[in-house]
């Protein structure tokens, strides 16, 4: 391997953008994105393609544990990721669609609905502050003609949506391609290490030097980085066969997005649980749990597909990254070396804006 301009560790969504931006910065670097999958091995891939900046109970539940200024901050950052990626593949090429992002309220939870209802002109102000829009309304008539079941109340963020991950992922790795920024896979760095002159990394195919390294891993970067504060989370999703005339379309949010639900070519996509078994899902390893996917297909039979039959299709996980903190983590850890990583389960919202922060950074 010759030595490179930058190297980015990752080909998610991250290193991707974050290879895009830096090739529009600096087009005569040669730039290197290396993977050590056939596709990323995070959630990048893997995840159920929710265009979301965060629920009322989200955003409530966030308030009681970070500063009022650092929740919104955030919520800000997510709604630009979302509209930079759109600016960056393109609508059609994301099969991006502003259905709404709807947070159900289950029959025995009107306390809570109604907390989160009382608390909506507050958000939406400061909403109106940090992206010049209110986002959210109550959706309760709504729930009715939808068919749900066990639902008493629901709330809309309205300028949220869907994309198909596959499509975003196929086109981000086209457009950094058309660039010239070349793609290796099949390559797992061991260990990286940098001085005044050069960054080295080991790698499984022997040495590979570079002028900058930008990890890019998120919930695998304690492996290469051991003193970043993130953590591995298992994210456990199925998706059902097409379901004969679906009543409902668009992306769903459950107990402070612990749960979550969609439509995709007719079929219904359904993920969460993690909140069941946190110790175990506090992990890297792929695979799904009984106990988790029977709470999934719970929540179809009582919620989602009341009354219908259906077929589970596949089963799949993701790895995200997080911590006690939402807070993403962009730092520069010393004259060569970067990450951008801890996205919290936001990595489609989150990812581009973080990159373009990066990027703009680096002279």
């Amino acid at each position: 391997m010759q030595k490179w301009d930058a190297v980015i560790i990752g080909s998610g969504i991250t290193g991707l953008t974050t290879s895009i931006y830096l090739k529009r910065k600096f087009p005569r670097w040669n730039i290197a994105v290396v993977e050590k999958g056939a596709l990323p091995s995070g959630a990048s891939t893997r995840n159920a393609g929710f265009a979301c900046f965060g629920s009322v109970s989200e955003i409530l539940d966030d308030l009681q544990h970070m500063p009022e200024n650092a929740v919104f901050d955030l919520v800000t950052k997510r709604y630009e990721g979302l509209q930079l990626l759109r600016e960056l593949v393109g609508d059609q090429n994301l099969d991006y669609r502003e259905t709404g992002g709807f947070e159900i309220f289950r029959n025995g939870t009107k306390d809570f609905y109604i907390e989160c209802l009382g608390s909506l002109s507050y958000i939406n102000a400061e909403l109106v502050q940090c992206i010049r829009k209110q986002a959210f309304k109550d959706a309760s008539n709504q729930i009715s003609k939808m068919g749900l079941g066990d639902v008493e109340h629901m709330i809309i963020n309205e300028f949220e949506g869907t994309v198909d991950t596959g499509l975003m992922m196929k086109n981000l790795l086209a457009l950094s391609n058309e660039l010239g920024v070349e793609l290796y896979n099949g390559v797992e760095i061991k260990s990286l290490m940098s001085d005044g002159n050069q960054a080295k990394l080991e790698s499984n195919i022997g040495e590979i030097l570079a002028e900058r390294v930008i990890v890019t891993t998120n919930g695998f970067a304690r492996t290469l980085l051991p003193q970043i504060d993130v953590h591995p989370k298992r994210a456990q999703v199925l998706i059902t066969s097409p379901i004969k005339n679906l009543k409902w379309s668009g992306c769903f949010h459950h107990d402070r997005g612990f749960d979550y639900f969609r439509d995709i070519d007719g079929r219904v996509l359904i993920g969460g649980g993690r909140h069941l078994d946190l110790d175990r899902e506090s992990t890297t390893e792929e695979g799904t749990t009984e106990l988790i996917q029977e709470h999934l297909e719970e929540i179809l039979r009582k919620v989602v597909l009341p009354g219908e039959d259906f077929t589970v299709d596949m089963r799949w996980s993701g790895t995200m990254g997080m911590s006690n903190s939402k807070k993403f983590i962009l730092e520069k850890l010393d004259d060569r070396t970067y990450c951008a990583v801890r996205f919290g389960g936001m990595g489609v919202a989150l990812a581009s804006a973080v990159s373009k922060l990066l990027v703009d950074g680096i002279e």
